[in-house]
């Protein structure tokens, strides 16, 4: 699909809107095209149809909608965190303007009811601890891992544990979250010593370890996680259908998997499985084939997420993308699939380019949701990046990213610790001030 627009600075919202409906193709920008977005009217199939500039978004949705036949559940909502919309505006008015079906408005309720059930202290830190190295990179990927057994893992936990100790952090933590990347790729002796230091340096309420390929794992690295006080662990199978994992360059051995999740349990993790809507080659009624698995294992938690295809990805390179994905028919599956498994949805947030204008949730069960994932993606207290190309951000908006690549991650360390040691202190004077203190 190929579109105009003359005022470029509407061109990401016509986007959005033709990416509700044109998923499965290309969309790029053309001065050729056929769809013209002009200053005073839209241009297309030899036909003038002229649209509110206050309303693009919503007069271009409803062309299309007449075009196509087709309406998306989520309407012409199109933002990346769909559940801020809640401190401006409640359920109702919501669907009025961005005409999101009854269950996605139920959705988003069930959503914000969760969440009301934990308490947040916009003054409190959490960390993410970045890991970025992976055994292989997935067609999906498109993060600056390092790939491959070459790089020294080792030299990077002894920097990493540096900024660990050299960070003006209080103590006392709400969540630790160590990401990647593939973290369960350090070996066994790098995976203790970082622990160790971890547990030296802070307390915490949470403490999750992205535990994702089955391949990195033995039940060696198992216990050490479960000695080292982590409580919650991620296993990470994208689907079930080996098949479709292999297609996107990630093959694993499901009784391996199988294996590692039954040690976990035992050991009294919390679990949370992730899936992807929308690899290439896994259709809606193959997607499903998932839910029989899952019925059997039950983890506490379930991540759906939808895939996003992004620059730096292989499927992107190629132009692959998933041709036979119907959202109302997976929106559906997963709906009933967690209903009947006594799944309640507890974080909500979308991504640049995501297929079929469809969305990611958590859900979990016998109350274990993952106050990190609330905390990052509602913005509800600050957050400390650790390690290489980590992200920090502040309550009063402050942000900073650590060095995207390795060498400069080793070389800008101390200026980095001074950089994130001002903005902690600034806001922790700013606090002290407002309250008095």
């Amino acid at each position: 699909m190929k579109f105009y627009v003359e005022d470029r600075k509407n061109q990401k919202k016509v986007y959005d809107i033709l990416n509700i409906f044109f998923d499965h193709e290309e969309i790029i920008y053309d001065e050729e095209a056929d769809l013209r977005i002009l200053e005073d009217r839209i241009t297309y199939g030899g036909k003038d149809i002229t649209y509110d500039k206050r309303d693009l978004k919503k007069d271009l949705y409803d062309l299309f909608v007449n075009l196509t036949g087709y309406e998306s559940p989520r309407g012409y909502l199109t933002g990346s965190k769909p559940s801020k919309l809640l401190k401006q505006m409640n359920l109702g008015e919501i669907k009025e303007k961005y005409r999101l079906s009854d269950r996605k408005i139920k959705l988003l309720g069930e959503v914000r009811e969760e969440q009301g059930k934990l308490a947040f202290n916009s003054e409190d830190f959490s960390i993410y601890i970045n890991i970025p190295f992976c055994p292989t990179r997935c067609d999906y990927c498109s993060y600056p891992t390092l790939v491959g057994a070459n790089h020294d893992k080792g030299e990077y936990i002894d920097k990493l544990i540096y900024e660990m100790e050299n960070i003006d952090l209080p103590r006392e933590l709400d969540a630790i979250y160590i990401g990647g990347g593939t973290p369960s790729y350090l070996k066994a002796n790098d995976l203790s010593r970082l622990l160790d230091a971890i547990n030296k340096r802070f307390t915490y309420k949470e403490f999750t370890f992205e535990a994702g390929r089955e391949d990195t794992l033995d039940r060696k690295k198992i216990e050490i996680l479960k000695e080292s006080g982590v409580q919650r662990i991620s296993l990470n199978p994208q689907t079930f259908n080996t098949d479709i994992a292999k297609m996107a360059g990630r093959p694993y051995n499901l009784d391996h998997f199988l294996k590692i999740y039954e040690k976990a349990y035992d050991l009294g993790f919390i679990i949370n499985t992730d899936f992807i809507v929308g690899l290439v080659g896994e259709d809606s009624e193959l997607f499903k084939k998932n839910f029989e698995i899952l019925k059997r294992l039950r983890p506490h938690n379930l991540t759906f997420h939808t895939l996003s295809i992004k620059v730096g990805s292989k499927y992107f390179e190629r132009s692959q993308r998933s041709k036979s994905i119907n959202p109302k028919v997976i929106s559906q599956a997963i709906e009933n699939f967690t209903k009947s498994q006594a799944y309640k949805p507890y974080y909500l947030y979308r991504q640049k380019n995501i297929i079929s204008n469809l969305e990611n949730i958590g859900y979990h069960r016998n109350d274990t949701p993952q106050r990190y994932n609330m905390i990052i993606n509602d913005e509800l207290e600050n957050v400390i990046g650790l390690g290489m190309n980590a992200n920090s951000k502040l309550m009063d908006g402050t942000k900073y990213r650590n060095a995207r690549n390795l060498r400069d991650y080793y070389e800008k360390l101390d200026e980095e610790i001074d950089s994130k040691n001002n903005i902690i202190n600034g806001y922790s004077r700013s606090i002290r001030r407002n309250y008095g203190n």
